[in-house]
């Protein structure tokens, strides 16, 4: 027998049909994007602003074409980590400017990493300085990207796809329904009714002044 899990938000067909457009191009106007939705504007603006706040959508940015780049290279790096220093690795590694992505996988290898460097002998220098010498830190690989013939999102968007909530008093994740308080023209989601009201009463002062702007 099967434990079929519910989230507390699943996307329908117009929340695909936003980030679609967003992805395609991030400068799309609202409006534009409500045409190719089919509803209306206020409506886009509403559900970018509820996948903002859920944290679904964590950035609009512009995708840089490394191609593009005079200068410079881009590698991945596969890393083992001792478990018990892989969190404080990832902190320190989030800090460095020259790793652009970090990602956590299965295996013996349990970290990949995405370094730009100014060239090779940039990149290797900075391996050994300031990658193999952290504590608890392995490198296993390293591989110098010469081109990007696909680079897409990490997940394919279908109607139905669930969205993992965390409570923004707590931070445990999120079963069933939410409890949700309006601020600001967006929203919070809690886990139960007293972190809403913990929520509530320690924000209040905040909470009254933005309430008062509107």
């Amino acid at each position: 027998m099967s434990l079929v899990v519910h989230l507390p938000i699943e996307l329908d067909e117009t929340d695909v049909a936003i980030l679609r457009a967003l992805i395609e191009d991030g400068r799309k106007p609202f409006r534009q994007i409500a045409e190719l939705a089919s509803v209306s504007t206020p409506t886009v603006e509403n559900r970018v602003r509820r996948m903002l706040d859920t944290g679904l959508i964590k950035k609009i940015t512009p995708i840089l074409d490394v191609d593009k780049i005079e200068q410079g290279i881009v590698a991945n790096v596969t890393l083992k980590v001792d478990f018990s220093k892989l969190e404080e690795v990832i902190k320190t590694l989030n800090k460095i400017e020259e790793v652009r992505c970090i990602y956590v996988t299965a295996g013996d290898s349990n970290l990949i990493i995405k370094v730009f460097a100014d060239d090779v002998k940039a990149l290797q220098d900075f391996l050994t300085t300031s990658i193999a010498k952290l504590d608890g830190v392995t490198i296993t690989s390293s591989n110098i990207i010469t081109r990007i013939v696909k680079d897409e999102p990490g997940i394919i968007l279908r109607p139905g796809l669930g969205v993992r909530l965390k409570c923004d008093f707590c931070g445990r994740e999120i079963k069933g329904k939410p409890e949700t308080l309006k601020v600001d023209d967006g929203e919070r989601y809690f886990c139960c009714k007293t972190c809403r009201s913990s929520y509530m009463e320690k924000y209040h002062d905040k909470i009254k002044t933005l309430t008062r702007k509107d």
